[in-house]
């Protein structure tokens, strides 16, 4: 009997040990809202019955933002009425916190400037048109990226949400969403991108293919945790805006002489830097699409694979998996290829594995990023080659940048001021340009509807060719300079890629004011 009281007397209270007005929180619990559909709760169990599917079926819908579901301590709950929602096919329910209208009408808006159609299916949310619009208008801009992300308010009191496009190597402010928006439309964007919408403190990326028309347009969409919320980069890929024919990229006719005979040699290394966005991958494709692929074996490994090229074998870079640049360039190898395209040399051992691909019999095409060809050399003996084995190795080394050209419909003939003219006599004769022999044609921007009031429309291609000649070579064993590479080339008949730029404004393709932002 004593026992058993003591028993009683220690069983604590339910409830005891717990502060009144207090319970546990858990970092998934989704946050309260002020509107909640009628019906009733239910557990996974209970859903997946009425579904009839498994559980791990289950859980990528749940990943993927298919069902919508809350976290409740460690247990799933979900309303009955989203899982029905579901079953009929329906998209899920948003409750939206702030009103999402001033963005779709500046989306519209714009969209109707350009002369696009802003009509949307009547079942789709207010939040997937909005995206939808999005995609529209990047297309129509003919822009490379979609950049929303989050920011300090102009007032510094506050945050709000900046949707911008990349048009032409520039961003382009298009309009201010509310803060409190920025969930829900990056959780639309990663539903439609196969992306987790429950993961936001790491990195995800994931891809979205869009019918348009005939043609299928390729996002690749990136989701970065910042400090103020999910910031969210979408890259435009779209193949039928893309020319993969080297005669169509507007190169001057003896680098392409140079940059055809470099691609038809049996081996050796054909290199080509410049910036993210400089058109270095286009260049590959182009480089690809002159070579014979049914009588020679072309293989490529590339981080993601952008296009699919007739007659290659590609291979897509999974780091997760051990996939890497170096090991598939290895693996290639014992599949007796005759050309590699290798999409980016990141290391010293996939730099390694290029160079020894080439002196063992095989082109291959590769990029690195440095802002000139010079430099570009010099930095595979800065990664950790050896200088006389690069010198062996490599045929051909060019840079290259995109420049905007100057709108046909409003740029007016421009005469420029002493200075700048000075300037630009002196970058075209230390690049290898006859100054004397240029008949100049100056255009100055203006801005007007039809280029988006910035003065200018579509991009061309300035570059230079270093060809990697014995006097080179000698040079780079001998531990040349950038400065010093560059002036032999210069001496035997290379033009640098400012002095192109100063040739193209000079023929008023361009603007001196967008050579000297090109060019520094």
């Amino acid at each position: 009997m004593a026992s058993k009281r003591r028993k009683k007397a220690n069983k604590r209270p339910q409830g005891a040990g717990r502060r009144p007005g207090k319970r546990r929180k858990n970092a998934m619990e989704a946050p309260e809202t002020s509107e909640r559909p009628p019906g009733e709760l239910i557990d996974m169990a209970e859903a997946i019955r009425i579904l009839k599917t498994t559980r791990p079926t289950f859980y990528r819908w749940l990943r993927s933002g298919k069902v919508k579901g809350m976290k409740v301590g460690r247990q799933w709950r979900f309303y009955r009425e989203d899982v029905e929602r579901f079953l009929k096919g329906e998209a899920p329910r948003v409750d939206l916190p702030a009103d999402i209208t001033p963005l779709i009408e500046a989306l519209c808006k714009k969209a109707e400037e350009l002369g696009v159609d802003t009509h949307t299916r009547e079942d789709t949310s207010e939040v997937r048109r909005a995206v939808s619009l999005m995609i529209v208008l990047g297309a129509a801009m003919g822009a490379s990226d979609i950049h929303i992300s989050p920011h300090l308010a102009p007032d510094g009191t506050g945050s709000m949400v900046v949707l911008r496009y990349r048009v032409d190597g520039v961003l382009q402010s298009i309009a201010t969403i509310d803060i409190r928006l920025l969930s829900a439309i990056v959780e639309d964007w990663k539903r439609m991108a196969a992306c987790d919408i429950h993961e936001k403190a790491l990195p995800q990326d994931g891809r979205i293919l869009i019918k348009r028309g005939d043609d299928l347009v390729d996002l690749r969409a990136s989701f970065l945790p910042a400090v103020l919320g999910e910031s969210l980069t979408v890259r435009i890929l779209d193949r039928a805006a893309v020319d993969l024919k080297l005669d169509r990229i507007d190169y001057a006719p003896h680098d392409r002489e140079k940059l055809l005979q470099a691609v038809r040699s049996p081996w050796g290394v054909v290199l080509i830097t410049g910036p993210t966005g400089s058109g270095k991958t286009t260049v590959l494709y182009a480089c690809i699409n002159e070579l014979d692929s049914e009588k020679i074996k072309i293989m490529t490994v590339e981080d993601p694979v952008e296009f699919y090229l007739r007659g290659a074998v590609q291979v897509a870079v999974r780091e997760k998996e051990g996939m890497t640049f170096e090991r598939a360039v290895r693996a290639m190898l014992r599949s007796d290829p005759d050309v590699l395209l290798v999409g980016e040399v990141r290391n010293r051992e996939t730099l390694y594995a290029v160079v020894q691909s080439a002196l063992t019999g095989h082109l291959v095409m590769t990029t690195l990023h440095a802002d000139e060809a010079a430099r570009g050399l010099v930095r595979m003996v800065d990664i950790g080659v050896d200088p006389f084995v690069v010198a062996e190795a490599t045929k051909l080394v060019m840079s290259q940048r995109l420049v905007r050209m100057s709108c046909p419909v409003c740029s007016v003939a421009d005469k420029p001021d002493a200075h700048r003219l000075d300037l630009a006599a002196e970058l075209a004769r230390k690049g290898g340009l006859e100054w004397h022999s240029l008949e100049p044609t100056w255009r100055k921007a203006v801005g007007c509807g039809k280029c988006g009031h910035t003065g200018y429309r579509g991009r061309t291609v300035v570059a230079e060719m270093l060809e990697v000649t014995p006097e080179i070579g000698k040079a780079l064993r001998d531990g040349a300079s950038v400065d010093d590479l560059r002036r032999i080339a210069v001496e035997q008949g290379m033009t640098t890629m400012a002095a192109d730029d100063i040739r193209r404004a000079a023929r008023g393709e361009t603007t001196l004011d967008e050579v000297m932002r090109v060019v520094g």
